[in-house]
């Protein structure tokens, strides 16, 4: 193992709380599979209750205490839920995957959860088999990747329900799935020895690698700083192993550690803030520490946390849900058989409390999407959004993100071939209007077979059926006969009105 070096880390330790500030009596905690067990945002933990439906709890991070027997769940699967993850940008939304192949995205109050959920915001259908991990995209806004039993990642837009891509090339079931930082690459290692780096929307260029030699599960995490792929995992010895791999190059590994020959599986957590690895071995007491350089020796041990209860499992509080005046750097929730136990890695300073220690704490991730789902469907990258975690500097860090649900292909498809039906419809409705205004009078046929009697020609023809056909007025009466002396008299009249009427002309005077 590597000899320590002088860092401003190599004084780091682990400080386990009092009992009152863990969470106790949890009943039958899920600790089977390939994820973590816990998961946790700045604000909530949540972890899943091995029982029919799928309960998962979710308790705030500053109201630790024992669960009771009717705890509140979010309980929205027909089976038991494998694993699951928190939104990334909206607080109060978790993302389930679970038994019955479905993936399921719900929204609890702000506030926590006051009663069971048995209802879900989105659901996910298209696995063939149980998921196994699920991981949220840490810059794009509402893009889920999924893994399961049937050897396939699935990217999901969860505010359309739509199955963005799907990779099948695994060979074998998923040991482990991550986003890179910048939400551009996953990588996953397989049951068949393997690492694989791709791009979802480019899966042709994926990177295609050996990771162990061992048979048992392998874990992948990213190291950003410098670009290097790094996992966990077996030598053919049963020796649990570290390995680094450059990006640029991943042939052969550019580091490789023999840390011991426990038989734990080892699950990392890279703080990339900091440069600090951490491993945590699933079914032992134990988490190794270390720091990672870019230079000829690339990893130097720091220490190792002890604890004779061992950790079923466990998961990490991100950086803007630590106490900076403690020096808190990172915050392991450790999964018992039935308690979560919040251990707290603390960089000693004197002046801690009082002065925020600048080099100990960067700007961070502040937990705001950088892309839109579009964006990044369409091939856009961006690096995460940082903000200060000086608190007197961390002011706002953008608007808070609402989850808006958008109407799937299969709606819009749907809704037009309705609105194409009601136009039909309607145009239909038209010509028969203007069909029935438009049309000549209607003929009565002759009794008489039209061979036997040609019918009179009309006086007037009928107009072009496209104009309105004016209805004939109805003939005046006949005006009754008059009487004999009027009739003289007016034949009088007319006689005298032929007659021209001579002018005379007026007599000239001398």
């Amino acid at each position: 193992m590597s000899r320590t070096r002088t860092s401003k880390f190599r004084h780091i330790f682990g400080d386990e709380p009092k009992p009152d500030q863990t969470f106790m009596d949890i009943k039958q905690p899920y600790c089977s599979g390939e994820g973590t067990f816990v998961k946790a945002n700045h604000k909530y933990v949540a972890v899943a209750r091995s029982s029919g439906g799928g309960p998962v709890y979710v308790r705030k991070l500053d109201n630790p205490g024992r669960f009771g027997p009717d705890e509140p769940t979010i309980a929205v699967h027909k089976g038991k839920v494998v694993d699951f993850d928190f939104h990334p940008f909206i607080e109060n939304m978790l993302g389930t995957g679970g038994e019955d192949c479905r993936v399921m995205v719900t929204q609890f109050p702000k506030d926590g959860l006051n009663e069971s959920i048995n209802q879900s915001t989105i659901t996910l259908s298209g696995h063939q088999k149980k998921i196994t991990l699920l991981h949220f995209n840490p810059c794009a806004d509402a893009i889920l990747a999924s893994g399961a039993f049937d050897r396939t990642i699935k990217i999901w837009n969860i505010e359309t329900e739509d199955c963005v891509t799907s990779y099948e090339d695994l060979g074998d079931n998923v040991y482990s799935m991550k986003w890179s930082a910048d939400g551009q690459f996953i990588g996953s290692t397989n049951k068949d020895k393997k690492i694989r780096i791709f791009d979802p929307r480019q899966m042709e260029a994926a990177q295609v690698t050996k990771s162990f030699d061992g048979t048992k599960s392998s874990k992948i995490f990213w190291v950003e700083n410098f670009n290097w792929i790094g996992s966990t995992g077996f030598s053919k010895q049963a020796k649990r192993q570290l390995r680094l791999w450059d990006q640029r190059n991943m042939a052969d590994p550019i580091y490789s550690l023999d840390i011991d020959a426990a038989a734990s599986i080892l699950n990392p957590e890279f703080d990339s803030d900091n440069g600090v690895l951490y491993l945590a071995g699933k079914g032992d007491g134990s988490i190794n520490y270390f720091e990672i350089q870019n230079d000829d020796r690339k990893v130097y041990a720091l220490g190792v946390y002890r604890n004779p209860e061992p950790q079923k499992g466990g998961g990490w509080v991100p950086k803007r849900g630590l106490d900076v005046w403690r020096c808190e750097v990172m915050r392991f929730m450790k999964l018992t058989r039935n308690s979560i136990i919040p251990i707290s890695f603390i960089v000693p300073r004197k002046a801690g409390a009082e002065v925020f220690q600048t080099d100990i704490y960067p700007d961070s991730y502040a937990g705001r999407p950088a892309l839109s789902s579009t964006e990044w469907i369409a091939g856009n990258n961006k690096g995460p959004i940082l903000m200060s975690m000086d608190p007197a500097r961390r002011g706002d860090v953008g608007e808070e993100v609402v989850f808006k649900k958008k109407r799937t292909y299969g709606e819009l498809v749907t809704e037009n071939d309705e609105l194409k039906k009601r136009v039909a419809d309607l145009e239909a409705q038209i010509q028969a209007l203007s069909g029935k205004d438009s049309a000549p009078a209607e003929i009565v046929p002759p009794t008489e077979p039209e061979t036997a009697k040609v019918p009179e020609p009309q006086p007037e023809a009928p107009k072009a059926a496209t104009e309105p056909v004016k209805v004939p007025e109805a003939p005046e009466a006949p005006e009754a006969p008059e009487a004999p002396e009027a009739a003289e008299a007016e034949a009088a009249k007319a006689e005298a009105a032929k007659v021209p009427t001579e002018t005379v002309p007026e007599e000239k005077s001398d």
